[in-house]
């Protein structure tokens, strides 16, 4: 009676060694998404803020975090802290929120946009390649 185990053997070198350099492909992948929904957020915040002189949409930009990962959408220091009425409002004034209302509409798409990142790292390094029948 012949013996029934299997036997397979690969080859994990080629695996790992994609493995290693897959998060650094992911990282470049995700942070050109991150940088469109951050544009996204500042365009749709400046065309919500309430106008008077247009400073205060003027100043809001988006600036590369301090870790270098993403992204952040502020209001400038010169306009932050009517940047901060505007959206909370005061004792003296009931706030007219313009950028977390920004934030959450683009929360979608920009979830959308990570998700493709993901998808074209993947493929980048070849992890999402149909393996050949033999």
């Amino acid at each position: 009676m012949p013996n029934p185990a299997l036997i397979v053997r690969v080859d994990a070198a080629a695996v790992l060694g994609v493995l290693t350099h897959f998060p650094d492909v992911c990282a470049a992948h995700l942070k050109v998404s991150f940088k469109e929904t951050a544009d996204a957020i500042a365009r749709e915040a400046q065309g919500r803020i309430r106008r008077r002189t247009g400073k205060t949409g003027d100043a809001i930009a988006v600036q590369e975090s301090y870790d270098k990962t993403g992204y952040v959408v502020m209001v400038g220091a010169a306009r932050n802290y009517i940047g901060r009425f505007l959206e909370f409002g005061t004792v003296h004034m009931s706030a007219k929120p313009f950028l977390f209302v920004s934030a959450q509409l683009e929360e979608g798409p920009g979830t959308r946009r990570a998700l493709e990142a993901l998808e074209a790292a993947i493929a980048e390094v070849g992890l999402g390649d149909q393996a050949e029948a033999a």
